[in-house]
């Protein structure tokens, strides 16, 4: 099995590419969370929480003029969730309904924008 950084990224409709050598964390939704609860009796209990899919730690490269910072800040801005499909140097598909969750930092010397998603998120 390949492994390594993600090719592209396309974000409600727009299409960025990614730095070759990112390390992106990814899981797909659907998932459980687990915490276990120590009563005071000493017995235990589980608690499940229901976990939205994630991706965080992709940087995109940011071209100014094409407005992609002015971009990722109207898709941040809307009220709802968007489509966005990543694809992984192995040819490997994430595809889902998602949203923004960080603040829009450009890194000036590299030109690029780490971003993270959380929402729905499946492998193709």
């Amino acid at each position: 099995m390949a492994s390594g950084a993600w090719e592209s990224i396309t974000i409600n409709g727009r299409r960025f590419t990614c730095k070759a050598d990112d390390d992106v964390n990814y899981h797909l939704s659907g998932g459980f969370e687990n915490e276990i609860l120590v009563q005071g009796d000493g017995t235990m209990q589980q608690k499940k929480t229901r976990v939205s899919g994630a991706i965080s730690g992709i940087n995109i490269n940011i071209d100014d003029s094409r407005d992609d910072l002015e971009f990722i800040e109207q898709c941040q801005n809307s009220l709802d969730f968007f489509p966005v499909t990543g694809t992984k140097v192995d040819g490997t598909v994430l595809s889902g309904s998602m949203q923004i969750t960080d603040k829009n930092d450009v890194s000036s010397a590299e030109n690029t924008l780490e971003l993270s998603f959380e929402g729905t998120l499946e492998k193709l």
